[in-house]
């Protein structure tokens, strides 16, 4: 049987301490990189629907809470939660809509997943429902929305 000697454990010793150091500053970056890429703040940019491209706004808090302003200027309450690294749901219901009297007549529920591609961009996609004010479904459609951080 083969002993070290006291050179090669403080060798073996060292390598271990220095792998454990670079798996440290290596972890430390991933985290960094997740919470530099929150959607946390507030953003401008347009949804795209079946009948076009619509400005919108949207303000995320840290505590889950979403809200968006449509271009009749209405702000609507939403929920949104973290999927992944870079990557994030959120989902309305109710955002209301008005006709050009500015009589509501109808809502919408829509779900996005969200994917940022840095620090001051994201975009999304999912279905959006429409109904009458009277709970009657319309249908549902694709939408996407486009936004930049403000």
């Amino acid at each position: 049987m083969q002993t070290f000697t006291s050179k090669r454990s403080a060798f073996f010793a060292r390598t271990g301490a220095i792998t454990a150091v670079v798996l440290l500053a290596l972890s430390g970056t991933v985290t960094a990189a997740h919470a530099t890429c929150t959607p946390v703040g507030n953003w401008t940019g347009y949804v795209t629907r079946t009948d076009g491209d619509h400005p919108t706004k949207l303000q995320f808090k840290a505590n889950g809470k979403v809200f968006v302003t449509n271009e009749q200027n209405t702000t609507t309450q939403g929920t949104w939660w973290s999927t992944g690294v870079n990557t994030f749901h959120y989902k309305f219901r109710g955002e209301k809509v008005y006709d050009e009297n500015g009589a509501y007549f109808a809502y919408v529920d829509f779900d996005q997943d969200a994917v940022q591609s840095g620090p001051n961009n994201f975009t999304s996609s999912g279905p959006s429902t429409f109904f009458l004010a009277d709970g009657t479904n319309l249908g549902t459609s694709a939408i996407t929305f486009t936004m930049a951080r403000v």
